[in-house]
């Protein structure tokens, strides 16, 4: 290739790529930061994605060591235990810290507070009046009093009652990297009673589907009773060897007399929760 000349026809000579400066980003008023103290500062910042855009050096570092020090110091329970899980990205740690799924119940309105809202029932069994569909009871009848914090119950009638919810996981703070790497533990739990003067059957099937909406595991909870008693259902996912995308909780019931009005199983106190690793108690869901 021939040589550029300049003006005054004497070769160019081409001027030497100039070297990224590495302490770019962590000079602020020609003060040098190291980038432990930048991280704690930029670990404050507000809304904290802008930072990013900042420069390489800011971004690299909110990437890694931010998200680190914000999830330890604000997301209850969080341990460095997360953080053994090299797959996981900064979007996995930003969701969790926005949302802190492992706080709430998430199931909604698992003690009928919405009426019927957030579920759905197949056929549509919502809102009879004498008998054959789903009834809200804000005082048990036939029963004894609710358990401690509930103040409503789904009631069932002569015919199977119905109603399911699904629980999208991303939507609650848990990516499906979170998922796939972390696999926290699921817990499920419902109250249930029947009445006094009647029987009644009762079932609870509890789903975890991949993104293809495809059973990784389930929970299947059946009984026949007669007893106005409350009992409570638990159970436990772990250990699940897939990655979980959503839950499906579905539950049902009638009474065992075929008895025109509502004299089947209550139904009250649905809930989801998960634990993150390291982490023992539930949270104040």
């Amino acid at each position: 290739m021939g040589a550029v000349y300049g003006k005054e026809g004497s070769p160019k000579q081409d001027s030497p790529e100039e070297e990224p400066d590495p302490n770019n980003g962590l000079l602020l008023n020609e003060f040098y930061l190291p980038p432990e103290v930048l991280a704690h500062i930029l670990s404050y910042l507000q809304p904290i994605l802008n930072g990013r855009r900042v420069c390489k050096v800011w971004r690299d570092i909110i990437d890694t060591v931010v998200w680190r020090e914000k999830v330890l110091r604000e997301v209850p329970g969080a341990t460095t235990t997360l953080f053994q899980h090299k797959e996981l990205k900064w979007p996995d740690f930003y969701h969790l810290w926005l949302n802190k799924p492992h706080e709430k119940n998430l199931i909604r309105n698992g003690s009928a507070e919405e009426e019927f809202e957030h579920w759905s029932a197949r056929p549509n069994t919502f809102g009879g009046s004498n008998g054959s569909k789903w009834k809200i009871e804000k005082k048990p009848i036939g029963c004894d009093p609710f358990p401690a914090g509930i103040k409503r119950c789904f009631v069932t009638s002569y015919d199977w009652c119905s109603a399911e919810q699904v629980i999208n996981l991303f939507d609650c703070g848990l990516s499906p990297n979170f998922m796939k790497y972390v696999r926290p533990d699921i817990h499920i739990e419902e109250w249930y009673a029947g009445r006094f003067d009647c029987g009644f059957r009762y079932c609870l099937k509890v789903t975890l589907l991949n993104r293809f909406l495809e059973a990784v595991d389930d929970f299947v909870f059946e009984t026949t009773g007669h007893t106005s008693a409350w009992a409570k259902v638990e159970h436990v996912f772990s250990n699940y060897d897939q990655e979980v995308s959503s839950i499906l909780f579905h539950h049902k019931g009638k009474d065992t007399q075929f008895w025109a009005g509502h004299y089947g199983c209550k139904v009250t106190g649905a809930k989801v929760f998960v634990t993150l690793p390291g982490l023992e108690d539930k949270g104040s869901c």
